[in-house]
């Protein structure tokens, strides 16, 4: 067992030491270093360590929070277990860990290695290993010596995305600073996640410290590690892509709407919304429409002239909600000015310059009746 100040070794004792043990070694110790018998220079400051260890392994509950504190601390960063407070990111505090990845940026004359702890939620442990990944993949490779350091880096914050170690030390330190502060079921799901993290010898500790809390709690979402480690893999896999299946560049080019149709599970936006005033007034937000993707207006662009395969009815917006602004004939030629990101809706002009929206299956590249002279569309 850990003995993080020492507090065993200057009472002279186990760490597996009953109390009543502890008692007599400290009365013998006593009665050699109190000042009051032994006149010589320090006993007055050994006589205080002695009172201070004895103070805390005495107490059956003090005794157990520094054993386990002892798990994770040193005699360096031992924290004062009177103003310890729970490490959180945002307002999480009971499901967290050490994340410590490697990154490597280099450049042609020169490079640097950045590592630092930081104690995260899961969601945030996603994106952390996500920018690695990519930071390390773009930027890690320009100058020589950075090379081997990068392929180092990458593979260190594959195998290892969380610290065990730091992890451990983390909920460990919530565990009694919630307990502190009397937030037990919080103490009792952190010590969960810590016992998952324990040696055998030290989940002894553990269990005796969640029957102090006297609580019920269900242990949190255990974090998927592989998921961690996959997030780093979309760089390398994409690049792996784009090289041995040249057909997938086609992907690279698309429009936002193309990418859209493609990967989005939900057919069509739906921008028609209605807003209520007091006195029980509706009408119809449309700066929605500002959603739409805008295609240049140029006059003398014909490539952007379509006609209508059939007859249609113009909507003031990218929806059969919307009010009809009028109804066109089919072969009637307008002028594509945008298009909804789901590609399901074209925005339009007329000859008269106003401009609607018409279902993007309903138009079709090239002009084709006659434009009337002094027509919108075209110079």
């Amino acid at each position: 067992m850990q003995d993080a100040l020492e507090y065993y070794k200057i009472l002279q004792v186990s760490p597996d030491a009953d109390t009543e043990t502890i008692k007599h070694s400290y009365r013998d110790l006593a009665k050699i270093w109190h000042p009051d018998y032994n006149k010589e220079k320090d006993t007055t400051d050994i006589f205080q360590k002695l009172s201070v260890a004895y103070d805390v392994l005495s107490d059956e509950k003090s005794r157990l929070i520094y054993d386990i504190l002892s798990i994770v601390y040193g005699k360096d960063n031992y924290p004062d277990i009177e103003t310890m407070t729970a490490f959180k990111d945002g307002a999480e505090g009971v499901n967290l860990r050490a994340v410590t990845l490697k990154k490597v940026r280099s450049w042609f004359v020169s490079f640097k290695i950045f590592s630092n702890l930081q104690i995260v939620s899961y969601k945030k442990a996603i994106r952390l290993n996500a920018f690695a990944a990519l930071s390390n993949w773009l930027a890690g490779w320009w100058h020589p010596k950075a090379f081997f350091k990068n392929l180092q880096a990458l593979k260190s914050n594959f195998i290892k995305p969380v610290s065990a170690e730091d992890s451990l030390r983390i909920l460990i330190h919530n565990m009694i600073a919630y307990a502190n502060s009397n937030q037990n079921v919080d103490a009792l799901k952190c010590g969960l996640q810590a016992y998952d993290l324990a040696t055998a010898k030290d989940k002894k500790l553990l269990d005796k410290f969640f029957q102090t809390l006297n609580v019920k709690a269900a242990k949190p979402k255990a974090w998927n590690i592989m998921g961690l480690k996959l997030v780093q893999l979309i760089i390398p896999v994409f690049l792996i892509i784009l090289l041995l299946f040249p057909a997938a560049n086609k992907y690279v080019n698309l429009s936002e709407a193309e990418l859209w149709s493609i990967f989005s599970d939900k057919k069509e936006i739906d921008y028609y919304q209605e807003v209520k005033f007091g006195g029980g007034r509706e009408s119809v937000d449309d700066v929605v429409v500002g959603k739409v993707i805008s295609v240049p207006v140029d006059k003398s662009d014909t490539s952007k002239l379509y006609h209508l395969t059939t007859d249609v009815e113009v909507m003031y917006g990218p929806s059969k909600d919307f009010d009809i602004i009028r109804t066109l004939k089919a072969s009637t030629t307008v002028r594509l000015t945008g298009y909804t990101p789901d590609n399901i809706w074209a925005r339009v002009m007329m000859d008269n310059g106003e401009t609607g929206f018409v279902h993007a299956e309903d138009i079709k590249p090239g002009i084709g009746k006659e434009i009337p002279f002094g027509s919108a569309i075209i110079e």
